[in-house]
């Protein structure tokens, strides 16, 4: 349950993410910088225990990649033998450390998700100008290739497409706004309710369930930095941000960038 922007530049990208969660959930701990098989990687803990690792629904590492998990609601999850036994809050742990595509790809790959229920995995390369969707069904993952473009997802326990319908409505006159793509852009967009406060908004209001934090990357050429704020984005939002410099450092070259405003 939640909704995702992604803003790609010539020269990296900006992507802002709301969690919605169950009220009882809690908005989770802030991002911390924490290192795996020697890369360093930022990103907030959900809360969620049984583990020596904490999970995330979002993180960034010093290559650039940023990954960002919704919960996909709409499919019909496929029959398994086995109950639900793992969190879907530990697949970005397991692939943070990938400094690449194909490496990201590699490591889902042999990655144990047998009893993880369905979910959306968006990854954005900026190194090599492309973003990316894993959808796993509860038992077979499909891999959707972006490109280089701006684009929202969007995720509802009530309705994946109800979502994608209201807030992807409210995000494309969103983009007729002078200041389109800009950090104060994007996160009054995440605090915005086009009608009013309720469980489609961008900015989610019900009696169980609420957007409890708002999480900001932006990626330059030389710095990774991530803002993280707890609580409803509406009621004012402030944070500290914690950044780590680019590992890779490649010439990110001017070039075309593709439009596509909802998914």
């Amino acid at each position: 349950m939640c909704t995702l922007s992604v803003v790609t530049r010539d020269n990296g990208y900006l992507l802002g993410m709301n969690r919605d969660e169950k009220i009882a959930r809690r908005a989770g701990t802030p991002p911390e910088a924490r290192g795996f098989a020697g890369t360093k990687a930022i990103y907030p803990s959900d809360g969620a225990g049984g583990t020596s690792i904490s999970g995330t629904w979002i993180g960034a590492n010093e290559h650039g990649v940023a990954l960002a998990l919704l919960n996909w609601n709409d499919v019909v999850s496929r029959p398994t033998e086995v109950s639900k036994s793992r969190s879907r809050g530990l697949v970005i742990p397991a692939l943070i450390s990938s400094p690449s595509l194909a490496e990201a790809q590699m490591a889902l790959g042999v990655l144990e998700l047998e009893g993880v229920l369905p979910f959306r995995l968006i990854g954005v390369f900026p190194s090599e100008k492309q973003t990316c969707e894993w959808c796993w069904d509860s038992s077979q993952m499909k891999f959707l290739p972006h490109g280089w473009e701006v684009r929202h997802w969007f995720s509802s326990s009530l309705s994946d497409k109800q979502a994608e319908y209201l807030r992807g409505a409210a995000c494309q006159d969103a983009w007729s706004q002078p200041d389109a793509g800009s950090a104060p852009w994007l996160r009054r967009l995440h605090a915005s309710h086009v009608g009013a406060p309720g469980p489609f908004s961008l900015c989610v209001h019900r009696s169980d369930v609420k957007t409890l934090s708002y999480t900001e990357i932006e990626c330059t050429p030389a710095v990774v930095r991530m803002e993280h704020f707890i609580g409803s984005p509406c009621t004012g939002m402030a944070g500290d941000p914690i950044e780590t410099k680019r590992a890779d450092r490649l010439d990110l070259r001017p070039r075309h960038v593709g439009i596509k405003r909802t998914s």
